[in-house]
């Protein structure tokens, strides 16, 4: 490594560990500084890509897998301080145990992987992951905390929207925004956007900012010209707006669904122009030799390897094993350099068919505990937000049939973001009934007391 690059990564990593205690200080100084904190957090998850500020401990640069180092950010430098400045209290402890449904079978995998290393490069990922789902999820039983999340995250799809405004001005195809695919971006839209929809139907914090969130998010996907995100966002929004409505009527969720067909259909030719770019001539569903020649090796590793060959070694042993040259995989950089395009075969593939079915259990015991926690409380806008965190975690498990960017950072951070608002409203509801339990107690305790005592007619 040059010394010149050396000399940059230990700058970096310096900083980045003296704002540790600088961040101490600060959360330390006012409670409120908390909620500052989260809406930070928030803000971080889109900047992403060519904006990243992360530090690589160790790395692989050229490695063509999912994780190519260990990487230390600032969303990691937050979480710990975060963490060690709170009161040790139940309902600031989410439920680690979920994401060790995705960590135990990438550690099980590090046996049966050629370069072990390369897949250790995945755990770490994981438990940083992990770290900040503690972190944040233990923040958000306030109301005030979910809501400077929404603003942070609304923040960063501005700046997103922004790179793709200008992208599209300068002739770009398909705008990717900040990030490394277009496709990766349109993953993140999904799980940003439905989550700020749910929010805005409870009305939710009455913040303007989160309507110019959703306006970003439509600008984002349709630049990006995901045919995936489209088909899923145009069909997940609706769906949310049903269900919002069945589940608490009111006049104002009248008025947002006549403003959610008015964006959509602002937003339908910019998207309609993006695909004629891309395709031409061709139909928009025409499929795609390439993606059926992943699945072919893919199913074909799987058979010969049922424990996975290693997390984050795919696209390696693909090339090197023969698998793609069976399959049909033509030498393009684009299709040697990237894992099969199904989120469930490719973990299947790395890390045995324990990896998948724990891939699937993740994602629908999150669904369905995010659906229990927005009908808990059919009256509350605080628990609405999870309705909308529920319909972001579907569209993604859906999504993940055409996809392997779920197994990316950007996507894996935001993810964990849906899971710690569906935490949050879901101890905000329990330590809500408890707080009425406590009042009822305390009424009828008062109401024996009085009649009790003696009379002085």
């Amino acid at each position: 490594m040059p010394i010149k690059e050396l000399r940059v990564r230990f700058v970096g990593l310096a900083i980045l560990l003296l704002l540790i205690p600088i961040c101490i200080t600060f959360l330390n100084r006012d409670k409120r500084n908390r909620d500052w904190a989260v809406l930070a957090l928030g803000f971080l998850m889109f900047i992403t890509g060519s904006l990243h500020v992360d530090v690589s401990l160790y790395g692989w640069p050229t490695w063509p897998g999912i994780a190519r180092g260990i990487l230390f950010s600032p969303t990691d430098v937050i979480s710990i301080a975060l963490i060690v400045t709170r009161r040790s209290k139940r309902h600031e402890r989410p439920p680690l145990l979920l994401y060790c449904l995705l960590l135990f079978p990438q550690m099980l995998s590090i046996f049966f992987a050629d370069l072990p290393i390369a897949t250790i490069f995945v755990v770490v990922s994981t438990l940083r992951y992990m770290l900040f789902f503690y972190a944040l999820g233990g923040e958000l039983s306030r109301p005030s905390a979910i809501r400077a999340l929404l603003v942070g995250l609304s923040c960063g799809l501005v700046i997103q929207a922004g790179y793709v405004i200008n992208q599209k001005l300068h002739g770009a195809i398909q705008a990717t925004g900040s990030a490394d695919h277009q496709n990766e971006m349109g993953m993140m839209i999904e799980l940003a956007i439905l989550p700020l929809v749910g929010a805005v139907l409870e009305n939710f914090g009455r913040r303007r900012i989160l309507y110019v969130g959703i306006a970003a998010c439509l600008i984002v996907i349709a630049g990006g010209g995901s045919r995936a995100t489209l088909g899923f966002v145009g069909a997940g929004i609706p769906l949310l707006l049903l269900v919002s409505y069945l589940r608490r009527p009111s006049p104002h969720k009248i008025k947002i669904i006549g403003a959610a067909a008015l964006a959509i259909g602002l937003a339908i030719p910019l998207a309609l122009g993006t695909l004629s770019e891309r395709f031409g001539d061709r139909s928009v569903v025409t499929q795609e030799t390439v993606r059926d020649a992943f699945k072919r090796a893919a199913h074909e590793m799987s058979r010969d390897h049922p424990f996975g060959v290693g997390a984050n070694m795919f696209v390696v042993i693909d090339n090197t094993k023969g698998y793609a040259d069976r399959a049909g995989l033509g030498w393009f950089s684009g299709n040697r350099n990237a894992p099969v395009h199904n989120g469930y075969l490719l973990a299947r593939a790395e890390t045995g068919w324990i990896g998948e079915i724990c891939m699937i259990l993740l994602l629908g015991i999150s669904g369905f505990w995010a659906l229990r926690t927005a009908f808990r409380s059919r009256k509350d806008p605080v628990s609405g937000v999870a309705l909308g965190c529920a319909a972001a975690i579907l569209v993604t498990a859906l999504h993940n049939n055409f996809e392997f960017a779920w197994f990316t950072e950007p996507i894996q951070r935001i993810f964990v973001l849906n899971l710690s608002l569906v935490y949050g409203c879901d101890q905000y509801w329990r330590l809500l009934r408890k707080q009425q339990r406590r009042e009822l107690k305390k009424k009828a305790k008062d109401q024996m007391a009085e009649d009790l005592a003696p009379s002085h007619i």
